[in-house]
């Protein structure tokens, strides 16, 4: 989102907004860029979604545990500065295929590191740098809220009485003796004797 977002905003701070921004967008080598950026708004939309659901979801548990409170962010702002850092690589090394895959397109030559430095492109590093950062901060706070509920219900948890353990009894066992069989009343008759033959 952060890529479409960009690849935008680069061209809205070069050529300015109407009908030159609508004319380069589609131009030779963005005939794509409408079905694609179609496709990532709905990624986008879909999973800004789950996560606010999932948001709704823990602030509801946190509400029912009487925890809402105690929700404090737990992740520390330094954290910000290096998601943002790996967004803005992310997002300017897939700016920069995607410009020279564009060019190669429709010019049949790529133009490397131009795509971000050249003459062509000179607001490119900016923009990327405020968009990923804009997005980045979003992130964070999206994530360090969920952490801080996540935390706050297992506080309430732990506070709470644990129910008292009842001993389970294994279950009794009836154990039936029995005696040799020969000693007993359905033994029958006793084996006879030997005999003693006369010598």
């Amino acid at each position: 989102m952060a890529l479409l977002v960009s690849h935008d905003a680069v061209f809205l701070a070069q050529v300015g907004p109407g009908e030159r921004l609508a004319a380069a967008l589609r131009g030779v080598g963005h005939d794509y860029w409408g079905a694609a950026s179609l496709v990532l708004v709905t990624i986008g939309v879909l999973a800004g979604s789950i996560l606010l659901v999932r948001l709704a979801t823990l602030r509801r548990r946190a509400a029912a545990l009487g925890a809402i409170g105690g929700a404090r962010p737990t992740r520390p702002a330094g954290r910000l500065l290096p998601v943002w850092a790996r967004l803005a690589a992310v997002v300017l090394v897939g700016f920069a295929i995607q410009e020279n895959l564009e060019h190669l397109v429709a010019h049949g030559h790529v133009i490397g590191t131009g795509a971000l430095i050249g003459p062509e492109y000179p607001l490119a590093m900016p923009v990327i740098a405020i968009v990923s950062f804009v997005a980045a901060l979003v992130a964070y706070l999206l994530t360090a809220n969920e952490h801080a509920l996540i935390a706050a219900i297992g506080a309430a948890l732990a506070r709470r009485p644990r129910p008292e353990r009842v001993a389970v009894r294994p279950p009794q066992q009836i154990a039936i003796r029995f005696g040799a069989v020969l000693a007993r009343f359905v033994a029958g008759r006793a084996p006879p004797s030997l005999l003693h033959l006369p010598s």
